[in-house]
């Protein structure tokens, strides 16, 4: 308590009920920017036939073990339909049938780059660097003009949509535009309540904060399902992508940083397996958070040579993490002040307040407005009613609230100096229930 005009002011409570509004203004904000279309950004059919827009396009697979799910893949790609598509699998160091699988297939479109200890397993932005300097050195075949030929990232358990391609590459007419993410699906969200957490907050991200983030030019780019333009990659370097545990985030930034234009197709998606264990899912996020943190490096960058609303919404995200581990000091507060009105209520001794009705909006209002979102994006067999999707709104703020313990276990890292992180191991195909079919993923990696 302090003393401010005379008043006996909290700064503590204070500074939360701050943080709140500045986070509800944000996301109201990118919410409303995110269901303004933009201009011919509405509805269409996809026409599978129609003329080639005139890229080449070269799928990159980073892969590490990838034996079990990697066949699947290859055959869903090579159905994709374009004229000039090739396939480009890089073998980090690998020690099961990664190989053997890429070399059974007898589509000439498919290439393998193999790379071996010590050079492999440096991380997943290292393999990326290995592939592009083999497309560029020929590796798998002449490269007719860099301006042209589109990197498409996906990794080896994922499903691209069939009409991926069609939706996005005619944005690359516009020779200003160095990148684009499409959206991201957890395939296996009907079978497990971790997934289907993944499942929201992906969806979220996408539908509301990349669509809002077009309005702000500071749409970023994922580790799935991302197209970046060869001579976008080739303007920041022979190494693209560099040593972050975020290389995604870090690529993206770094892009409009250098001048390029980042866009984002909602007609298009990536399906990927999600995580089905807590601690997995608790280590691959640390992780995540990390590469986050390792971001703050570009903030004098994004203030010195970004301007206008790109450069204050790419500052705020990138400064987000620390948003992040301050309000989960506020939410120990915040159950400790549950836990003793439980105690008072049991005692007899609670009385009504309007604060418990202000704090369950706080808490739980805007997350149940975001499932009605989420409600019309699941228009599957398995989708569900008004009253689930405020269920579910419910676990998620449960849910989000795990990304408190990969953010302190993150700073603890970092202060420690590890950086280190090895592969999570894949669902079987067969394990994996209801993979869309004839759609190809991130490359999900545990920390030790």
């Amino acid at each position: 308590m302090v003393l401010i005009g005379g008043q006996r002011v909290d700064l503590v409570m204070l500074l939360a009920v701050a943080l709140v509004l500045v986070c509800v203004c944000y996301l109201v904000m990118l919410v409303w920017l995110s269901r303004r279309d933009l201009e011919g950004d509405g509805h269409r059919p996809v026409d599978l036939t129609a003329v080639d827009p005139g890229c080449d396009v070269i799928v990159v697979i980073p892969c590490l073990n990838e034996e079990r799910v990697l066949g699947a893949s290859l055959e869903r790609l090579l159905l994709l339909p374009h004229p000039r598509l090739r396939v480009l699998v890089v073998d980090d160091g690998s020690d099961d049938g990664t190989a053997a699988v890429v070399q059974d297939v007898s589509d000439p479109r498919v290439h393998l780059l193999q790379r071996v200890l010590p050079m492999a397993r440096q991380g997943k932005g290292e393999a990326l660097n290995a592939a592009i300097k083999h497309v560029l050195d020929g590796g798998i075949g002449e490269v007719a003009d860099v301006e042209s030929t589109i990197i498409v990232v996906v990794d080896a358990d994922g499903r691209l949509e069939e009409h991926s391609l069609h939706e996005v590459l005619p944005g690359f007419a516009d020779p200003t535009l160095g990148g684009v993410q499409i959206g991201v699906r957890i395939n296996n969200r009907h079978a497990n309540l971790l997934a289907r957490m993944q499942d929201f907050e992906f969806v979220l991200y996408t539908e509301v904060f990349q669509r809002g983030r077009r309005h702000l030019g500071s749409v970023g780019l994922g580790g799935n399902g991302q197209f970046v333009r060869l001579s976008a990659l080739t303007s920041l370097g022979p190494k693209p992508w560099t040593h972050s545990l975020s290389e995604d985030l870090d690529l993206g930034v770094r892009l409009l940083i250098a001048g390029w234009r980042l866009d984002f197709c909602r007609h298009a998606a990536v399906h990927q397996q999600g995580l089905v264990d807590l601690g997995r899912w608790v280590r691959q996020r640390t992780r995540w958070f990390q590469g986050h943190l390792q971001s703050w490096g570009l903030v004098p960058d994004v203030l010195g040579r970004l301007s206008g609303r790109r450069r204050a919404d790419l500052y705020y995200h990138l400064t987000s993490p620390f948003l992040l581990l301050v309000s989960s000091l506020f939410t120990l507060a915040f159950l400790a002040w549950i836990a003793r009105l439980g105690m008072d209520v049991v005692a007899g001794q609670a009385h009504f307040s309007w604060m418990w009705v202000s704090s369950y909006l706080f808490a739980f209002g805007p997350m149940v407005l975001l499932a009605t979102i989420y409600r019309r994006v699941e228009t599957t067999k398995h989708s569900f009613g008004l009253l689930q999707s405020i269920g579910l709104a419910h676990l998620y703020v449960v849910y989000a609230t795990l990304w408190y313990i990969a953010g302190w276990r993150a700073v603890g890292r970092t202060l420690r100096g590890r950086t280190g992180w090895v592969k999570t191991d894949r669902l079987d195909e067969s394990q994996a229930p209801d993979a869309t079919p004839g759609l190809t993923g991130v490359m999900a990696r545990e920390l030790p």
